[in-house]
């Protein structure tokens, strides 16, 4: 698993204490980062079934709640059990990136002839996935431009899945679609400005100048 850059305005540090809690005696009885990981999936596919299937949004929130959750305990359980590397960073991006699509289409199916803002919840859900894949890619490729100051914007995974979180255990699923959708775009636009600013800076310049 992976180091994310830290930064002050992340809702992580809110659940650092409970994720450590959580991790250390998982770490202790050998279990896998891995499997954690994949667990998720399986939090993501009960999400799917819960809102698609039995209607409960406020369900449907809490094992949102928990995909993000477990992904801070596979990281913590990684380090702690000296597992950190880039097979498990990449499994731990792309686990990620398959458990946020599945979460979306179940709002996709459970909505489908729905509309909000003239805009049918499908297509909000493929502009979501845009934004937030985009958000994810445009650091990810500034990562191997070179680009230090990384985590930036305030639409990033966990404030995003909380948003989620939050607008469903209100019922308010929809508009939670809408709003995590808004901040993904945002992210992905404001961190291409920033990136870009970055790279062509001249201090971004000599760094290039070096590679």
């Amino acid at each position: 698993m992976n180091d994310i850059s830290p930064s002050k305005f992340r809702v992580r540090g809110l659940f650092r204490g409970l994720v450590t809690r959580t991790a250390k005696p998982l770490a202790d009885r050998n279990v896998k980062p891995d499997s954690i990981t994949y667990i998720t999936i399986l939090m993501s596919l009960l999400a799917f079934l819960v809102l698609s299937i039995m209607n409960s949004p406020m369900l449907y929130g809490l094992l949102v709640f928990l995909v993000g959750f477990l992904d801070g305990v596979d990281g913590v359980v990684a380090r702690e059990s000296g597992l950190t590397s880039k097979a498990g960073a990449l499994t731990d991006s792309f686990i990620d990136k398959v458990s946020e699509a599945i979460l979306l289409f179940a709002i996709a199916a459970a909505y489908e002839a729905t509309s909000v803002l003239g805009i049918p919840v499908p297509l909000w859900v493929l502009l979501c996935i845009t934004g937030w894949l985009l958000t994810s890619y445009s650091r990810s490729l500034a990562a191997s431009l070179g680009v230090v100051d990384l985590d930036v914007g305030l639409g990033a995974r966990s404030e995003r899945l909380l948003t989620l979180v939050i607008f469903s255990l209100l019922s308010l699923v929809i508009w939670g679609l809408v709003v995590v959708t808004l901040m993904g775009i945002c992210t992905a636009a404001y961190r291409f400005h920033h990136y870009k600013g970055e790279l062509l800076s001249p201090k971004g310049e000599l760094q290039d100048h070096h590679t």
